[in-house]
């Protein structure tokens, strides 16, 4: 009985504490920061959407994209068409519009569509997450697309922030494919975690993508120069 009341007495500060939507700092692709660095936002054989406010805990109809500039903004594909939809029975909206639940761990499908390129185009996936209580189960982050179950795991991810309120990134890479619809899953790794905002985006080309994480030449060349510097200064330590 304590530990149902605590649990409650938790949960009630949580949706208190996210009364007002927390800022993001999710990475817009620019065309020059990795994993964006073949893509600026609104380019063609793109797709973009976000979500910062959520009017919908659980099952259907789910959530649009809420923030503005969603691209294309009509049409097929249109990524004002991407979905969020919670899978957790008993999950509620917070005052903030946070989806949260104190009972079980929370997870989400994302159905972003695509331009069903078929083979000879290469594609890749990013998401942004942004939760807060309980941490991000890392391994349920999967992805799947045409209404398979191939459940990918991220080429790539990255924390964009750390603490109370993290921020984490993944992308997924696919060689010579581009689907119809892509399906993002992820889960809470405990009950009570919150979830804040999400951002998806994609883009296809014929092109080889620049692998991920990769610094750039002259961040590369800028390293390089500090460990030279830093090898000669321990270099005049060790001789005097």
């Amino acid at each position: 009985m304590k530990k149902s009341i605590a649990a409650l007495v938790a949960a009630v500060a949580l949706c208190a504490s996210t009364a007002f939507a927390v800022p993001t700092s999710f990475v817009v692709p620019n065309g020059s920061t990795s994993p964006f660095d073949s893509w600026s936002l609104g380019a063609a054989n793109s797709v973009h959407a976000q979500w910062e406010v959520f009017t919908d805990a659980y099952s259907a109809p789910g959530n649009a994209p809420d923030v503005a500039g969603s691209f294309p903004a009509a049409g097929s594909p249109s990524g004002a068409n991407s979905l969020v939809v919670g899978n957790t029975a008993g999950a509620f909206l917070t005052g903030g519009g946070n989806i949260y639940s104190f009972s079980a761990p929370t997870s989400f499908t994302v159905t972003v569509p695509n331009y069903n390129l078929g083979a000879g185009w290469n594609s890749r996936f990013v998401a942004q997450i942004q939760n807060q209580g309980s941490l991000l189960d890392f391994t349920s982050v999967l992805l799947s697309y045409d209404g398979g179950n191939q459940l990918l795991a991220p080429t790539y991810s990255d924390e964009l922030v750390g603490g109370a309120i993290p921020e984490n990134l993944f992308a997924w890479d696919l060689a010579g494919f581009n689907p119809s619809t892509y399906s993002l899953t992820f889960k809470a790794s405990a009950s009570s975690m919150s979830l804040d905002a999400i951002a998806v985006d994609t883009f296809t080309q014929t092109g080889a993508f620049t692998p991920m994480g990769v610094p750039e030449p002259a961040t590369a060349a800028l390293a390089a120069i500090g460990l030279v510097g830093s090898l000669a200064v321990r270099r005049r330590s060790h001789r005097s």
